[in-house]
């Protein structure tokens, strides 16, 4: 189990929202590469994931090719959260690396939650400062760390990624090519 790649899970109310998704929501069987949203669509839902892996890519279309944003795991949840708090198309294709099973309910039940109660107000602010601060910290490394420091980073916070994600997925995370990663991976051999 990758917990250590969504850094921001050990920080949320995790069991009201995975209680919201088993309570009031269905379970819903993914093949490989079935989507649970496309770029362009509004969607709906959030989900917890009782098994499987999801990855989210954008289409560069100046360069013509997609790159892998994220990934969800076992265990964790699966939204396009800004597209179904404010009901914006999404910006990203969420997609199933291998099959998956996992427990959907409607945005509006989680809105619902956050209204409940001043604290699950609170929730809502600290799911959104949690994925803000994941995110800009991925747009940090980025522009701050070369490729290789990267990948090191990627295993040392995941040292099981290699054995749950392909490479070339892995590769379009880090925003190089497969060709790039396997130079970067032979030197690190190297290197030992």
């Amino acid at each position: 189990m990758l917990t250590k790649f969504n850094t921001y899970i050990p920080n949320i109310d995790y069991v009201a929202m995975k209680e919201l998704c088993l309570s009031r929501g269905k379970t819903i069987q993914f093949r490989k590469g079935d989507f649970f949203v496309k770029a362009g669509e509004v969607s709906h839902y959030i989900g917890y994931v009782e098994s499987g892996i999801f990855r989210y890519s954008v289409f560069n279309a100046t360069e013509g090719k997609s790159y892998n944003i994220g990934f969800t795991f076992k265990d964790e949840f699966i939204a396009d959260y800004p597209g179904c708090i404010y009901g914006m198309p999404s910006k990203t294709d969420i997609q199933a690396l291998k099959a998956s099973i996992v427990h959907i309910c409607k945005a509006e039940d989680l809105a619902e939650l956050y209204e409940e109660t001043a604290n699950k107000y609170k929730l809502a602010r600290i799911n959104a400062e949690q994925l803000f601060l994941q995110t800009w910290s991925r747009y940090v490394e980025m522009y701050s760390l070369p490729p290789e420091e990267r990948y090191k980073k990627l295993l040392n916070k995941c040292p099981d990624i290699l054995q749950e994600i392909p490479l070339k997925e892995i590769a379009s995370y880090l925003k190089i090519t497969p060709t790039h990663m396997s130079r970067i991976r032979k030197k690190l051999l190297n290197d030992k």
